[in-house]
């Protein structure tokens, strides 16, 4: 997931004969398709559509064992909840943004989910990803969409909206689009089984080889009936990076049955106040969450950054977001670039050294390149739109050569693509 999904595009006559389909989505993959509205899998959750070189007797194989290739994709076996455990608590605040990762065979790319706004009723979700263009000398294709959930869905609700329609604002009364509901944590926190609905993959071959029993509709939406249990009697520990910080979130498991050997797996953050999906699983499509950021107390959240700077101690940055293999910084990343401006004109003395890294995913060189570009990119935002002075700050980039972690996962690639700050 990181950045996203592959985007489902379909015939529009095909979309009114399969049932499985919406008006609006399109299913399918590859460059001929009509050039209405595609839709996305949530959260990056259960990407809906992927390039496949297999014959469809392969592939109908693949599906029906619950994955595709020759091995399908798994997530962590995260360990259970400890005292090292992180009980903060992520508010469900304007300017919180959730990113997920999905791994492809260009490198993994982010999904970025924002809280524009919130209000006495409901909650206005903005969903952004990229689209790889599969030309080098073309940037990728972002793509928006606006989702609004109302909050009484976020207290009661046991419907989930899963895929999100390019382009447009979505209002579903009666369906979440994020989270589970407070009431379907707490049944489930209680030991007790939860009736649960989410939005059927608008795939043909999904379509094709559903277990019809497990079909409802709703509201014109084909829906995937399930009830919920837990699983296990504890909570997992799932590594986040949170406001740059690594922390484990305890994370409730669920699953139930999709007719045979399909399964949904959902790990929700186990907070009543913000149930929101951590990731999740289905028929061997997975969905991952890497990074949450949210204001805090400014002064506070610039002290912690201001006083490491000051013992001339590296400070890795993570709320900068670039376009899928760019330089290209996206608007999500202001809070962050200036919180480090801020601390530049309290200290006017102050030089610093910027260092862009990757993780190992692509060619060594390619690399290094785009870790350069991406620091002199925030060099020059500082410069440009925050008033630094350019001789206050140099630039550098190494690439993979000095991870932080495994290149092995998600949430260790995740935090190996970083930003660096160094008092010089």
């Amino acid at each position: 997931m990181l950045s996203v999904s592959k985007d489902v595009a379909m015939n529009s006559s095909s979309s009114r004969k399969n049932p499985a389909y919406k008006s609006g989505h399109k299913t399918g993959c590859g460059t001929g398709a009509l050039t209405t509205v595609a839709a996305f899998a949530l959260l990056a959750l259960f990407p809906a559509c992927r390039v496949h070189s297999q014959s469809l007797a392969d592939r109908l194989k693949g599906v029906q064992s619950g994955h595709e290739g020759p091995a399908g994709p798994k997530l962590p076996d995260w360990k259970a909840v400890s005292a090292a455990t992180s009980s903060m608590t992520i508010p469900l605040v304007k300017g919180l943004i959730v990113s997920g990762a999905q791994a492809g065979d260009e490198g993994d790319r982010e999904q970025i989910r924002t809280i524009k706004d919130t209000s006495q009723k409901d909650v206005t979700l903005v969903v952004e990803w990229d689209t790889p263009s599969g030309n080098p000398n073309q940037p990728p294709t972002r793509k928006t969409t606006t989702r609004i959930v109302d909050l009484a869905d976020l207290a009661t609700s046991h419907r989930f909206m899963t895929y999100f329609v390019i382009g447009q604002t979505e209002h579903y009364p009666g369906a979440n689009g994020f989270a589970a509901s407070t009431e379907i944590l707490t049944q489930l926190r209680a030991g007790q089984a939860s009736e649960f609905d989410f939005e059927a993959n608008p795939s043909p071959l999904a379509s094709i080889m559903a277990d019809q029993s497990h079909l409802v509709g709703w509201n014109g939406h084909p829906m995937n009936k399930c009830s919920l249990h837990r699983v296990g009697a504890t909570d997992v520990a799932v590594p986040m990076l949170v406001n740059s910080a690594k922390v484990e979130l305890p994370v409730l498991h669920a699953m139930c049955s999709l007719g045979g050997t399909d399964e949904a797996h959902f790990y929700f953050l186990d907070q009543p106040s913000n149930p929101i999906v951590i990731a999740g699983q289905v028929s061997g499509e997975i969905s991952q969450m890497v990074k949450i950021e949210f204001p805090e107390n400014v002064p506070a959240a610039g002290s912690s950054m201001e006083q490491a700077l000051a013992e001339k101690k590296p400070v890795q940055i993570y709320g900068i977001y670039f376009d899928f293999n760019s330089s290209t910084i996206k608007p999500d990343s202001e809070a962050v670039l200036k919180q480090i401006s801020d601390i530049l004109h309290k200290n006017p003395d102050w030089k610093l050294s910027v260092a862009g890294h990757t993780d190992n995913i692509g060619v060594a060189s390619a690399n290094q390149q785009l870790s350069q570009r991406r620091a002199a990119a925030v060099k020059d935002a500082l410069v440009s739109r925050y008033g630094i002075a350019p001789d206050r700050l140099t630039t550098g980039g190494f690439g993979a050569s000095r991870p932080i972690e495994s290149n092995t996962t998600l949430e260790g690639r995740a935090r190996n693509r970083r930003v660096e700050l160094q008092r010089e």
